[in-house]
């Protein structure tokens, strides 16, 4: 467990920037033609808050809901691309999301016998 500490705390940290960017993005119109403003987004940020927080708890289960949880978010993002412009937040976000799901996919790989 002493190993993947640096992961966990670097992990913890991708994703308290993912949520800071979509809190931010909850309470403000930052991005020009996408309505962000709203409970959707802040129920984003609050997710992956819990997600920082799954790390931490050094369980497989939690590695697993966080995994799934970032890969979701980069899903949704790309299938709402249609008619809603890619911008350097949603790319810098999705890039947070993306090493989180790689740091995160690593953890529960090196520890997939616990299942």
């Amino acid at each position: 467990m002493a190993r993947e500490r640096p992961l966990r705390f670097a992990g913890a940290a991708l994703a308290l920037v993912a949520a800071g960017i979509h809190l931010a993005l909850s309470v403000a119109q930052l991005i020009p033609g996408e309505p962000t403003p709203g409970l959707l987004f802040a129920a984003m940020g609050a997710g992956y808050l819990g997600c920082a927080v799954g790390l931490l708890l050094q369980r497989l289960e939690a590695d697993v809901i966080v995994l799934l949880y970032a890969l979701a978010l980069i899903g949704a993002y790309a299938a709402s691309r249609g008619d809603l412009p890619v911008e350097a937040i949603g790319l810098t976000t999705k890039a947070a999301e993306a090493a989180l799901a790689v740091i995160v996919g690593t953890l529960v790989w090196r520890n997939r016998r616990a299942f």
